[in-house]
């Protein structure tokens, strides 16, 4: 059953007010956003989201967004267990821009009723509701990904993916991948989630690490060489990616292929 913890409609919070939840909540947040708000993740840059914008944050996931100015949305915590809410295919953790905003505000201001009131069977109407906000975003969802094949993005985002993993020791940052595409960045990480199932950054990331470990095998290159030659600038960042993803340092990777 999807329960709910809290929720809030046409909820106003004080002027440029600041929601920090470093280690997240324990229940599921779908939040719609009311009024231009920034918000910041833990894994890539701060996104600014107009009103209309939604996020479902997953439990434990950080939580850190603020007013720009005006503090305005509506909202629901709720508990489910993962698989249930992954069934509906929900983007998690990143901004998504729904075409039918009004049902879904709709479907909130439904919860919230439920939960204020507490009338009998109170808990079966909001199972119902979140399963109903949860399907209609799906629905939202797959619309979008239809008109994204319309659009006949796919082409030019594969070859862009192509460049910059074929080039990977140059400068890639988002703001230079959107304006090839000329789109918006959650736009390019939707779509970029959609047909890579990654990021930008873990494909960029391997992809140097790929190429660091091919110039080691030859013992002409130094390891800073191998480093600078893949596209990390910093030496001690090299070695610490390295070793999350390879499982030991340069010094060690070259030692093993000696041996």
């Amino acid at each position: 059953m999807f329960t709910v913890e809290y929720c809030g409609y046409h909820t106003h919070n004080p002027h440029y007010d600041i929601i920090d939840r470093p280690s997240g909540s324990s229940s599921y947040l779908f939040l719609l956003v009311l009024s231009p708000m920034i918000f910041t993740f833990p894994d890539r840059p701060a996104e600014k989201a107009q009103p209309g914008a939604c996020i479902l944050y997953a439990p434990g996931y950080p939580q850190y967004y603020q007013a720009e100015r005006e503090f305005f949305n509506s909202y629901v915590h709720f508990f489910a267990p993962a698989e249930a809410v992954q069934t509906y295919q929900i983007p998690e953790n990143c901004i998504f821009y729904p075409e039918n905003t009004e049902d879904i505000h709709w479907i909130l201001k439904s919860i919230y009723h439920e939960f204020i009131r507490g009338l009998e069977h109170h808990e079966e109407m909001a199972d119902s509701y979140i399963r109903q906000l949860l399907i209609t975003l799906h629905r939202s969802q797959q619309q979008s990904e239809s008109s994204v094949i319309r659009q006949n993005i796919y082409p030019d985002l594969l070859s862009l993916r192509t460049n910059m993993l074929q080039n990977c020791s140059q400068e890639w940052n988002l703001d230079k991948l959107c304006d090839t595409l000329n789109i918006g960045k959650s736009q390019f990480y939707k779509y970029y989630s959609l047909y890579f199932h990654s990021t930008p950054k873990d494909d960029l990331i391997q992809a140097r690490l790929q190429k660091a470990r091919y110039l080691l095998t030859n013992d002409a290159v130094t390891i800073q060489q191998a480093a600078y030659a893949s596209g990390f600038q910093n030496l001690c960042h090299f070695s610490r990616i390295f070793k999350k993803f390879c499982g030991c340092t340069p010094g060690e990777y070259r030692k093993q292929l000696r041996q």
